[in-house]
């Protein structure tokens, strides 16, 4: 499937303020992309845009909160359709689920999961109009399996991996590819609040890479640090029994 054919390429990254979507953002501009920015932070996309030479016009951004669909509509009819929607907004709290998490919770499910919805609903119908572009959805590996402290963020997750994995039937026929990002740690502002060991933690600048690479591939889930990943994966094929035992052995 042929996915770009513009000289410039153009990128919707929603949470492009900090972590993987700044380092995302930033690595595309180098590469010679045209990015436009989305994040609650207009400090943060400022700085950005301030570390960009005043003559390059190769970044553009919009201070908006992904739980506000009707500006995220408004935003789509300013901008042309893009060639890449790389949907990563998110939040991480880690959670004791023994204590009331109510609110968390539902904040988690309303920016990781709703958020995504309303990103991906905005910016969709300029993607079908041109019967062409590519779709990446930021989900994670604590999405395939239940990870400590992980209660309010990890089901976000898993919801966005079993969307991700339904729409591509409905949009691959319009000249649409879906990929999903499932990480594993990356040290970012969300992770460094964590109390606990994070293997194969990774560099945000590494992780963004990594993206960068799998996006051109076929292969519909990537994830990484391979290492862990693999990990991971045994685990989720495991007997519950023996999965959660490991996870208490080496994770918490």
């Amino acid at each position: 499937m042929k996915i770009y054919n513009k000289k410039q390429k153009t990128a919707i990254i929603t949470g492009a303020s900090e972590g993987i979507g700044a380092a995302f953002a930033k690595l595309l501009i180098k590469k010679g992309w045209k990015v436009i920015g989305i994040s609650r932070s207009s400090s943060k996309l400022r700085a950005i845009s301030n570390s960009i030479p005043s003559n390059d016009q190769s970044f553009k951004y919009f201070p908006c909160d992904v739980q506000d669909f009707k500006k995220l509509k408004s935003i789509a009819k300013e901008i042309e359709a893009p060639d890449l929607l790389l949907l990563n907004a998110g939040i991480y709290l880690p959670v004791n689920a023994s204590e009331n998490n109510l609110d968390i919770y539902k904040k988690h499910m309303n920016v990781n999961y709703l958020g995504v919805l309303h990103s991906y609903e905005a910016f969709l119908p300029s993607l079908l109009n041109k019967q062409n572009g590519h779709i990446i959805i930021m989900s994670s590996i604590s999405g395939w399996i239940g990870l400590p402290k992980a209660a309010a963020y990890g089901p976000t997750k898993a919801a966005l991996r079993s969307f991700a994995q339904s729409v591509r039937y409905d949009l691959n026929p319009h000249g649409i590819k879906v990929q999903l990002c499932s990480p594993g740690f990356v040290d970012t502002q969300a992770t460094s609040i964590n109390d606990f060991y994070m293997p194969g933690l990774m560099n945000v600048n590494e992780a963004a890479n990594l993206i960068f690479k799998y996006m051109s591939s076929n292969k519909f889930e990537f994830s990484f640090p391979l290492s862990f990943s693999v990990f991971m994966k045994i685990f989720w094929y495991l007997p519950d029994k023996i999965s959660s035992y490991l996870i208490r052995k080496f994770i918490i």
